[in-house]
């Protein structure tokens, strides 16, 4: 025998969830019961109407009704028709008493037009499971996905990403301004390394000479996350810089400067050998090689924390990742191609190759 349940799916005929009905509402009632007695009695609640048809639930639930009536159990009785009253309440109208999580969710996520119920079984997926977690507030999908399930065009459900770091090119630098844009516009967030990128001043084969350096390309990518439209928000981007990249100070300094590096947050990697300078208090090398000369600079390793301390008290950033931990202990750690080299702004990780 088959049950059609509430929204028109069919499945095989369970005794133990009538018998747990009963058992839950004997308790509700303040009554010691044995969920072994209790499936005795759902047998003889279901033994004159299980005849091999397709029961629906809302009969099931009126022969429970119509065992208590019949068996005296008058407050058993009440306590299962109230949770079944209130159950089709929550169904018809769900969320009615909203704290501010709800609130909150319902400002954000609602489509125009669209009720709380209409929101609740869009971001069911069709699945009845999801749609009772979601209505008894037991779980939510994140913001991102809230936003995306359901919705027409181009949106993801995924809130950040990592790009494909910028090399050391013209044509690549401008190449992960457009993919990160795109991620903008579809609205992710996006994180990268920009180490690849040589320090200001270092030569370079084209009219310029050399090269406005790593800053000049970091604000570049600030203002494309702040200038790619999202609705209701504008992008997130995190960008970080390994600790040994001649432009460090630059970069750990500049949010000092309240007209800089504006749309994103900043990071740094921070390897072993680094701590290490710093717990001996001795010079660190900040170096970078290109095809035309290496670039060498020295700086005390304690200065450099005093400074990154400062900056970091004083606005908030940069932030740390302790880039060797990361891939000593990450899940893919025993294959060498892969290496972790940046956080996206959620704080999720990528492998670059």
């Amino acid at each position: 025998m088959q049950v059609k349940k509430r929204n028109g799916e069919l499945e095989d005929f369970n005794l133990m969830k009538i018998a747990k009905a009963v058992y839950r509402a004997r308790l509700d009632a303040g009554y010691e019961k044995d969920l072994e007695r209790c499936v005795d009695e759902a047998k003889i609640i279901m033994k004159d109407i299980v005849n091999g048809k397709t029961l629906d639930i809302e009969t099931i639930q009126d022969e429970i009704e119509k065992y208590f009536i019949k068996n005296d159990d008058i407050e058993v009785f009440k306590l299962f028709t109230f949770y079944r009253e209130k159950r089709r309440q929550d169904r018809a109208n769900p969320w009615a008493n909203n704290d501010e999580r709800q609130d909150l969710i319902l400002q954000k996520y609602l489509l125009p037009t669209e009720t709380k119920k209409e929101f609740l079984d869009r971001i069911s997926l069709g699945r009845t499971d999801l749609l009772k977690i979601f209505r008894n507030r037991e779980g939510i999908w994140g913001g991102r996905n809230l936003f995306a399930i359901g919705r027409d065009g181009n949106i993801t459900g995924s809130n950040c990403y990592v790009a494909e770091n910028p090399t050391d090119s013209l044509e690549d630098i401008y190449r992960v301004a457009f993919d990160i844009a795109k991620t903008y516009s579809y609205g992710g967030g996006q994180g990268m390394n920009l180490s690849n990128l040589r320090p200001k001043g270092a030569k370079v084969n084209n009219s310029s000479n050399t090269t406005p350096g790593v800053m000049t390309f970091a604000e570049l990518y600030s203002f494309i996350t702040l200038h790619t439209q999202q609705e209701s928000r504008r992008g997130a981007l995190m960008l970080m810089l390994n600790i040994d990249h001649p432009d460090i100070i630059d970069f750990i300094t500049s949010k000092l400067d309240l007209s800089k590096i504006t749309g994103a947050n900043i990071s740094l990697a921070i390897t072993d050998d680094f701590m290490e300078a710093y717990n001996n208090n001795k010079d660190w090398n900040l170096t970078f090689e290109t095809p035309y000369e290496m670039i060498v600079k020295t700086v005390n390793a304690r200065d450099l924390m005093h400074l990154i301390s400062y900056s970091a008290h004083t606005m908030g950033d940069p932030g740390f990742i302790y880039i060797d931990n990361v891939n000593n202990y990450h899940l893919l750690s025993e294959y060498d191609e892969v290496e972790f080299t940046a956080t996206n702004p959620c704080g999720e990780l990528l492998a670059s190759h």
